[in-house]
């Protein structure tokens, strides 16, 4: 069974492209453009993996990060940043993500990201 992944995301060239990468890789993706939608689908729907932009129009990826944690089974988070850098956010938030990326994604970086967080069978 292909492992789910949520996708969160303003701009749909971007949210698209990572999208398609995933499914590539055999995955099963939501997508969703905001934080308060992206907490409805987490709600929702159990997911192996939540990726999210970190600006996004009702908030950040922090938000997103929050109604993940709030899930029972929390899946692992990775921050997408393209306009701050990782290392400006505070530690309190680094030590929660499972990783993050910089935009634009590569499909190595994403498939380097994906051994490291599921060793098994994760493309």
């Amino acid at each position: 069974m292909p492992r789910r992944a949520l996708v969160v995301d303003d701009d749909a060239v971007s949210r698209l492209v990572l999208s398609h990468m995933l499914r590539g890789l055999d995955w099963t993706v939501e997508q969703t453009a905001d934080s308060p939608e992206a907490a409805a689908r987490l709600n929702a729907t159990d997911f192996d993996l939540v990726i999210s932009d970190f600006q996004l129009p009702s908030g950040t990826g922090i938000d997103v990060l929050h109604a993940v944690e709030q899930c029972p089974r929390p899946a692992p988070f990775v921050l997408v940043t393209g306009i701050i850098g990782y290392s400006s956010l505070p530690t309190e938030v680094t030590g929660r993500l499972a990783g993050q990326l910089t935009k634009p994604v590569s499909s190595e970086t994403l498939r380097s990201m994906l051994r490291r967080l599921f060793p098994a069978g994760s493309g």
